[in-house]
């Protein structure tokens, strides 16, 4: 009985131990991308499981993908409340990234191999099972309290501080545009540093600060064409589709 017990406490130190290691360097040992998908797809099941099945595709063929949901009708919920009732930022900060949740156990329901996913230690276990994790932010968000508490900060922040934990170099923003525009026409590359010249409301406010921060890629694109994301994860940067390049 003695070394069961001392078994099952050696196996609690271990992961303990990893877990410590990776927080301490952001140890992650597969290459991988963070996206982050538009709320509005709440409405568009379809085209959900449209870009879902690309995101799929990516994730088996290219390499591993961590999917971040937006906050979609729930975070607009948390603000309409936030003007009726009149509590903080602080406060409608973290009932936010909660809504977040509710929008992530949505889009799990509509993938075929997603997985939901509260802690980044366990990023690595879902996609060695050849599953795509599906993060639910709280907890992270709470671990690695790094961001305002203040709307500046939506899920499009957040998916950078998330690949900046894992060590991912990519942020793929799934919106309903085709990237950031000016006088009508996509701006094709920006640095972080510009976006305030270019007067934009694609991104949230915060995204160029946490862009430099975390010194990561974010590539904005039109969820309705998933193909881009298959493109430019599979094939790098191409001049055969239509997106944005944030770079640091």
């Amino acid at each position: 009985m003695w070394m069961m017990l001392l078994a099952k406490k050696y196996r609690q130190s271990y992961q303990h131990m990893l877990l410590l290691s990776w927080l301490s360097t952001g140890w992650l040992c597969v290459k991988c991308i963070v996206l982050k998908i538009s709320g509005h797809l709440i409405k568009m099941p379809a085209e959900l499981r449209r870009l879902l099945s690309t995101v799929e595709e990516v994730h088996r063929e290219c390499q591993p993908v961590v999917v971040i949901p937006g906050g979609s009708i729930f975070a607009d919920a948390v603000l309409e409340l936030q003007r009726c009732i009149g509590f903080s930022d602080g406060i409608a900060h973290w009932m936010a990234i909660k809504a977040m949740e509710i929008y992530g156990i949505y889009i799990t329901m509509h993938s075929s191999i997603g997985v939901e996913v509260e802690d980044l230690g366990d990023v690595e276990r879902v996609i060695e099972k050849g599953l795509l994790p599906i993060i639910l932010p709280y907890r992270v968000a709470k671990q690695f309290d790094e961001l305002p508490h203040s709307w500046s900060v939506t899920s499009d922040s957040i998916a950078i501080l998330v690949a900046g934990k894992l060590r991912c170099e990519k942020v793929f923003l799934a919106k309903l545009v085709d990237g950031i525009t000016v006088d009508e026409h996509v701006v094709r590359e920006i640095r972080a540093k510009d976006l305030s010249l270019v007067h934009q409301t694609v991104v949230d406010e915060y995204t160029a600060r946490a862009v430099d921060m975390y010194g990561v890629e974010v590539i904005v694109f039109n969820a309705l064409k998933p193909g881009v994301l298959k493109e430019v994860a599979c094939r790098g940067y191409t001049k055969n589709s239509v997106y944005t390049l944030i770079k640091p």
